[in-house]
């Protein structure tokens, strides 16, 4: 989002710069366009409306079938601007008045807001055949719709009686095919049949369920278990009990086991009713005593009998059991017979009764599109006639517009062209692409007040104060091990870009903070130090470098405290071969133990070799890139040749920095409406000013 933000603002600055080239741009498109219709012969439009609206009823009692609106409308534009209805047109307009030459005519249809009423429009080179041609185009539209209506009424009568001779065939097939089935098949017959053989199946089941069930407890239960089952019946209502007795009263085993097993319970109960009397070897007790044993080994006769004879059983009921499941598959496939033929019989019945409802809407139908065919189902009505033509200019809103777009387009695609080819920096999100160096400080744009003059005490120019302010503490707290930069170099790419001005306002800001500054103009080709603070002197640097004077000749005092300047002097033609000689050297060693801060304002890298040759033996660089006026690429070379050069290049400072852009918020500074009193007080107290990084 930041990248898409700067890029924004950078297209808006550069329209705000190159505004007039849109407007240029704009303007001949515009004057083309209309030079072009003025070239165009004159035409004259006529104007007429019509209402259509439509809808179709099928039957009396029918629903009512209405074309969506949108759908409609298009269709009856759609069909009035046809090839078929302006040709029919030209000749109804021949007829009407073989006078008028026939000629091409423009015809466009509109509709009015909310409304079924169409705006037809004519435009051609004669007025009269304009309007008699637009009325000709209605009158042939309404023909060419009654037309349309009754070939398509012919239409779908005849395909509703096509449809009706194919339903007619159908049901005398299916009627055909009924009476066979019915011939071969007796339809009371197959419904009683399939009824009783569907309950003579549910009673087989039913009887095959009370069979598995006795089969189960026979299997499960022992004698005594299942004799149980025939004392419980009564009170159970066991079907399979009832068996068992009925099975039990039938068989012998069973019923003697039944019956010796009675005896020998009874035989019990007498003993024990003589127990309470008699002893255990009284005669009675012993002949019963030996009656129950005789009991007990004919009971367990009867038991080993009635034993087998339940197996007996066991083995009959599972063999009724797989008689009745014979049984019962055969019954099942009988009744699924007689169900197919059932569901067959009531499928040709069902397909007859649809083909006759068919049949029946079918004709219905029929009878009320004959009834439809002298009605008019759509209202279509002229409203107005075929007014006088005017004369007019065709397409001349189309054609300003197309020339206003064009030149607009144009001049931002030239705009953008040229933004491609212009790499200098207009933004932060620029400049830190471009530059990854460490950034000392931002120098505001000064607003409509030409060249910046130098920095004064109590400057009321806030923001440019608080800028140095800053550029002068990022130097002094710089991150650096040993001894901190004390002779500073500036410089630039190219001329322009406010290397001096910088270089000079830093000096005033170390100045101010009590640190004994000088100076120095190393520019000696076109240094004007002298001329910013307004030092009309003859001798300088240049002279010191020929060793014609000492330097502390040339050094002026300014009326800044603490701020000592070292003018340029005379200009010289080769100043690099003296920035190499040892009399720079000596210079800078003399300077550096006299003074707490050295600034230097040097020519720019990319115009001379001078300071590639004078930057390695300065502390510290500062490099100044100007907004909106430095070239990316130069200024990316010339700190790449002070690098090369093993110049110790302190960082960047960006000039000409819109306040709205700066990243450190200078602006800020105006809203603090005491700072002016406070400093014109601490003005008139005499300065007491310690030296900063000496």
């Amino acid at each position: 989002m930041t990248r898409i933000r700067v890029q924004l603002i950078r297209y808006v600055n550069l329209l705000k710069k190159r505004w007039w080239v849109l407007l240029l741009l704009i303007s001949t498109g515009l004057c083309g366009a209309a030079w072009f219709v003025m070239q165009q012969p004159p035409a004259f439009r006529s104007e007429s409306q019509m209402m259509v609206s439509g809808q179709i009823r099928l039957g009396d009692s029918a629903a009512v079938y209405s074309e969506e609106l949108v759908n409609f409308f298009g269709t009856q534009m759609a069909l009035m601007t046809s090839v078929e209805v302006q040709k029919r047109a030209h000749a109804r307009a021949r007829s009407l008045r073989p006078d008028l030459e026939t000629e091409k005519v423009e015809l466009s249809v509109g509709q009015l807001p909310k409304a079924s009423i169409f705006v037809l429009r004519a435009v051609g080179k004669s007025p009269d055949y304009a309007q008699v041609f637009l009325n000709s185009v209605m009158d042939e539209y309404i023909a060419t719709k009654k037309e349309m209506r009754t070939q398509k009424n012919e239409s779908t009568t005849v395909a509703i009686q096509d449809r009706l001779v194919v339903l007619e065939k159908d049901m005398q097939n299916e009627e055909d095919e009924m009476h066979d089935f019915q011939k071969a098949n007796s339809i009371g017959f197959l419904h009683e049949a399939g009824n009783s053989a569907g309950a003579y199946v549910e009673r087989l089941g039913q009887n095959l369920a009370e069979l598995k069930t006795e089969n189960d407890l026979l299997g499960l239960l022992d004698l005594d278990q299942n004799l149980d089952r025939q004392n419980m019946a009564p009170a159970t209502g066991d079907r399979g009990v009832s068996r068992l007795e009925s099975l039990a009263a039938s068989f012998g085993p069973l019923s003697d086991y039944l019956k010796a097993k009675q005896l020998v319970q009874q035989l019990k109960s007498e003993r024990d009713d003589l127990s309470r009397n008699l002893q255990s070897k009284h005669p009675a007790m012993v002949a019963i005593e030996d009656q129950i044993a005789k009991g007990e080994a004919i009971l367990q006769t009867y038991r080993q009998q009635s034993v087998e004879s339940l197996k007996g059983k066991g083995e009959s009921i599972r063999i009724q059991i797989k008689n009745l499941e014979g049984v019962i598959e055969v019954q099942k496939a009988k009744a699924l017979d007689l169900s197919t033929r059932i569901a067959a019989f009531d499928k040709i019945k069902s397909k007859i009764e649809r083909t006759k409802s068919q049949y029946d809407r079918l004709l219905t139908t029929l009878r009320s599109v004959d009834v439809q065919k002298g009605l008019d189902p759509d209202t279509v009505s002229i409203l107005e006639r075929a007014s006088a033509a005017q004369s007019v200019r065709p397409g001349l809103e189309k054609l300003l517009a197309l020339g206003a777009g064009g030149g607009l387009l144009l001049g931002l695609a030239l705009l953008f062209v040229l933004d491609k080819f212009d790499d200098r920096i207009g933004s932060f999100f620029e400049f830190r692409d471009k530059f990854p160096e460490n950034l000392l400080g931002q120098v505001p744009r000064e607003i409509g007040k030409g060249s910046m003059t130098l920095l004064v005490s109590n400057d009321p120019r806030h923001a440019l104060l608080e800028s140095f302010r800053t550029l002068r503490s990022s130097i002094i707290f710089l991150p650096v091990d040993g001894a901190r930069p004390k002779t500073i170099l500036v410089t630039s790419a190219t001329p322009g870009e406010g290397k001096t001005t910088i270089a000079s306002n830093l000096a005033i800001m170390f100045a101010f903070s009590g640190a004994k500054t000088l100076l120095v103009d190393a520019d000696l080709r076109l240094g004007r130090i002298g001329k910013a603070f307004g030092i009309d002197a003859e001798i300088g640097l240049s002279d010191v470098m020929r060793q014609r004077i000492n330097w502390r000749e040339a050094v002026v005092p300014s009326t800044t405290p603490n701020l000592s300047i070292l003018p340029r002097g005379k200009t010289l033609a080769h100043p690099s071969e003296h920035f190499l000689g040892k009399v720079t050297d000596q210079f800078l060693q003399e300077v550096y133990a006299e003074f707490d801060y050295i600034i230097l304002d040097s020519p720019p890298v990319m115009a001379a070799d001078d300071v590639l040759s004078l930057a390695p033996k300065i502390d510290g660089t500062i490099f100044v890139v100007r907004f909106s006026s430095s070239s990316a690429r130069r200024s990316r070379t010339a700190v790449n040749l002070l690098m090369q050069r093993q110049a110790n290049v302190l960082g960047l400072v960006c000039n000409d920095v819109r306040l709205a852009e700066a990243e450190y918020g200078y602006g800020s500074y105006y809203q603090y409406s005491s700072y002016r009193d406070v400093a014109a007080i601490e003005s008139t107290e005499p300065p007491n000013r310690t030296k900063v990084g000496a």
